[in-house]
């Protein structure tokens, strides 16, 4: 019987999860339900053919999906891997030609994490705009990770020190951390491609509970040193705070 193998979640989940599927391509069907918009380009761009795409927008959605999937022995999750021992994706031509270190920064969570956040009330992934100017120095080179319509509301120039990058195709975007020296983050996808890479990342992480994500995305890196963790509760309060880590942090590792 041929076993599938049930892809769930967001970038982040697929991230974990591509070394595996890259192994294991033949004998097993791959089954994806998820709130990634752009996930046919994601996995087309690791060269990952699914048996089937579903995507949700809600948490209801995704209920009525995963319980409409068939339950046997030969249906499993996907297992999942902290690090890729060879980036997985295609290496893009440098964004900069000086000499200065590139920082990468994200300041957005996924819009369906967001959502359910409001929801449920839960303080949110996304971190003020500002966090980019504030952080953007002569020191280094700047690459800014985004979604356009995510982007284009801050208004910045690019420049020889400043690049913007929002690809309709998220393993497009994620291609270019490979060229970070460093990644400031909130909770995104961003940050686990980052850490996969070994590359030192700090990320502005909500204060609550959530064991899954602590479990699978924060603590193995933080055990590891490869990444460091800014925790709030109210990201406007702690702003000032937030900077003076990220830049502690930018200092420390550059």
């Amino acid at each position: 019987m041929e076993q599938v193998v049930l892809l769930q979640g967001g970038m982040g989940d697929f991230l974990q999860c591509i070394p595996f599927v890259k192994s294991n391509k033949h004998g097993i069907k791959y089954v994806c339900v998820t709130h990634l918009k752009g996930a046919k380009l994601f996995f087309e761009a690791f060269g990952i053919k699914l048996e089937s795409l579903s995507t949700f927008n809600s948490e209801q959605e995704k209920i009525e999906l995963l319980n409409s999937l068939p339950r046997g022995p030969e249906y499993i999750n996907c297992p999942r891997t902290q690090y890729f021992d060879v980036n997985p994706l295609d290496i893009e031509q440098p964004l900069f030609d000086n000499s200065k270190p590139v920082v990468g920064i994200h300041i957005n969570g996924s819009a369906y994490s967001i959502k359910t956040q409001k929801q449920f009330g839960m303080v949110l992934k996304s971190i003020p705009a500002k966090v980019i100017k504030e952080l953007i120095s002569n020191n280094y080179n700047v690459i800014v990770f985004g979604l356009r319509h995510e982007i284009e509301p801050i208004g910045l120039t690019q420049s020889d020190t400043l690049r913007l990058v929002s690809h309709e195709n998220p393993a497009k975007s994620l291609a270019y951390i490979q060229q970070c020296n460093a990644v400031i983050a909130s909770d995104s996808g961003i940050k686990t491609m980052s850490s996969m890479l070994r590359i030192p990342t700090l990320v502005w992480l909500g204060d609550y509970q959530d064991f899954p994500r602590d479990q699978m995305f924060i603590d193995p890196y933080v055990s590891d040193g490869v990444m460091k963790v800014f925790r709030y509760k109210d990201v406007h309060a702690q702003f000032n705070q937030g900077i003076r880590v990220s830049k502690d942090f930018l200092q420390a590792v550059l």
